[in-house]
């Protein structure tokens, strides 16, 4: 451990919810000054929007209403046909011959794709349950209702993703000749997933919001990892709505790792720890896991990471190793993503190297352990970062490991509030 633990000085953290320095053991956590606050009477900068900012912002969405409204009139023309979007205007109406082709073929690929994922999930759990709640509530859904209501979800998001991407107004008017044009073909193309996503929503007529779902099972096992993909928001508010409780387990955490009281947070101690045994504990990797263990459903919990360390967090099994050192990949039980000096991996055999863009200061885990997925996220941009596909057979714990003195990890509860289905 001596390698790992070089540096002893006295380090302070900033703890989110506490309002004073407490110390436990030889580490303190400690709230920076706040400084004084104004009067609720003093109107702040943010509420002063200029007038001419709300006109833009509106005209912007309601470009990204048409934009929907065109783009779902197009997929009922391809794959549709006679319905009332043929005597109607559609998204090529003004294309090239060349764009107005890429656009079928675009619509076709992704509606040949949904039913192959259709298909293949046909028989999930999941979906079984949504069936099921779907019953009761069928004769309570205005459908004409429900897909206006979606355009507007989709047009406000969809003008969020564009400014996040720098794709303006008008490029997102000429959407398909641009896709054409190599200058602009990154920065157009990110749309592309969540264009995707709403064409599925379309082809289901996803008011038994299915679609997240087939989504998340489907996708994030076959994204490739060069570019952070965005997660669209009914798909983030489905893996939040298996938020977790995690805590830390005392009985398992390395002599070296010091716990908080509220066994929330760990990091390297000053001075190893006398502490029970257990087979349980590791005596050599500088880990410790959560209390519960996981057999059955969905789960996702968030991990903040503190002053830019060095760390391993992810997933093993009951029956794992915990003594003395070894490869901890999948084949050893263990599902997880290191970040080390210059590096970020995800630990496959072999390790499978992940651009040290996508380093979280938040990341997000879900497992579905009936489907055999464990996810990572970064949570501030909301985008996928790397997936496991497997099989499980056996109860399964969190894992953190601090790798270095100044790491610190704290676990969390995610700030999404997930959308509630009328």
């Amino acid at each position: 451990m001596k390698s790992i633990l070089k540096d002893k000085t006295r380090l302070k953290f900033q703890d989110p919810e506490a309002g004073l320095s407490n110390s436990i053991g030889g580490v303190r956590w400690i709230l920076p000054d706040e400084g004084l606050q104004s009067h609720n009477s003093v109107p702040s900068k943010s509420s002063q929007i200029p007038r001419q900012k709300v006109l833009n912002i509106s005209r912007s969405l309601q470009e990204c209403v048409k934009f929907i409204t065109q783009w779902k009139q197009q997929v009922e023309h391809v794959c549709k046909p006679g319905t009332n979007a043929d005597k109607g205007q559609n998204i090529g109406a003004n294309a090239e011959p060349r764009s107005l082709e890429q656009c079928r073929n675009l619509i076709l690929e992704w509606a040949q794709e949904l039913r192959k994922v259709d298909i293949l999930f046909s028989e999930s759990p999941w979906r079984q349950e949504t069936d099921a709640c779907w019953e009761q509530k069928e004769n309570k859904v205005d459908s004409a209702k429900h897909t206006e209501q979606k355009i507007m979800e989709w047009a406000k998001e969809l003008l969020a993703v564009s400014k996040c991407c720098g794709v303006m107004r008008e490029e997102l008017a000429q959407f398909l000749r641009l896709l054409e044009l190599k200058k602009n073909k990154n920065k157009v193309a990110s749309l592309l997933p969540f264009l995707e996503f709403i064409t599925w929503s379309l082809l289901k007529e996803d008011s038994k919001g299915v679609v997240p779902q087939l989504w998340l099972l489907s996708k994030q096992r076959t994204w490739k990892i060069e570019t952070p993909k965005y997660i669209p928001n009914s798909v983030w508010s489905w893996i939040c709505s298996a938020s977790a409780d995690i805590t830390l387990d005392l009985m398992t955490n390395h002599p070296w790792l010091m716990l908080s009281e509220d066994r929330k947070k760990v990091q390297e101690a000053l001075n190893e720890a006398e502490v029970s045994f257990s087979t349980q504990r590791f005596d050599s990797w500088p880990c410790v896991l959560g209390c519960e263990g996981l057999s059955s459903g969905r789960h996702y919990w968030e991990v903040d990471i503190a002053n830019k360390g060095y760390w391993r967090i992810g997933l093993t099994t009951a029956s794992s190793k915990r003594h003395g050192r070894f490869p901890m990949n999948p084949s050893e039980g263990f599902w997880t993503i290191w970040r080390s000096t210059r590096q970020f991996y995800a630990c496959t055999i072999p390790e499978t190297e992940i651009p040290m863009p996508l380093v979280p200061r938040k990341l997000g885990v879900y497992l579905d352990y009936e489907e055999g997925q464990v996810s990572f996220y970064n949570v501030d941009t909301r985008s996928h970062i790397f997936t496991f596909a497997t099989s499980f057979r056996e109860k399964l714990y969190p894992l953190f490991a601090p790798l270095d003195g100044r790491t610190l990890i704290t676990l969390s509860s995610p700030d999404f509030k997930p959308e509630i289905s009328e």
